[in-house]
């Protein structure tokens, strides 16, 4: 089951669920494996400006530095994976830089059943508290027992009981 936060647009009127995105939580396999072509997709500039920067710095790096290709090398999959983990997290604070509203949170197979789900939970009344009967009976509350004071040894640190 995949987890998917529901963005709604900023120039949606308030009770207007019209032009929604979902972002999944979680890793980012498109953001691994082509994270330019995905930011741009996106729509994310300010991301693409700091990928960008992070990148052409690590290169730098790694042509100023002439024995440090390993490690240039080592960095730059490190942060790969990074960005992977953290890219669906840095397109929640792209949309609502742009003053995107989160809406609240969906659950599904996929992007398809998780938009449903939580359409079916937004679009159905809730029951009042005058129509909603209770199906299950209540059931009293539970109250220690004070142990009897017989003659049975109490297992523990204490030796005899109270």
């Amino acid at each position: 089951m995949k987890v998917f936060t529901v963005h709604e647009p900023p120039e949606a009127g308030s009770g207007r669920l019209e032009g929604v995105t979902l972002v999944k939580e979680g890793f980012c396999w498109p953001a691994l494996f082509i994270p330019a072509i995905w930011m741009l997709w996106h729509r994310m500039w300010w991301v693409l400006l700091g990928w960008l920067a992070i990148g052409v710095g690590l290169t730098v790096i790694g042509e100023i530095f002439a024995r440090t290709g390993f490690v240039v090398g080592i960095l730059s999959f490190v942060f790969s994976i990074w960005f992977a983990l953290e890219a669906n997290e840095l397109r929640r604070w792209s949309l609502a830089r742009k003053g995107w509203r989160m809406l609240g949170v969906a659950a599904g197979r996929d992007d398809e059943e998780a938009e449903q789900s939580f359409f079916r939970r937004v679009l159905t009344p809730a029951p009042t508290a005058g129509s909603a009967q209770r199906s299950v009976p209540a059931r009293p509350p539970v109250v220690p027992r004070r142990p009897s004071g017989g003659s049975e040894p109490v297992v523990g640190l204490f030796p005899h009981p109270e």
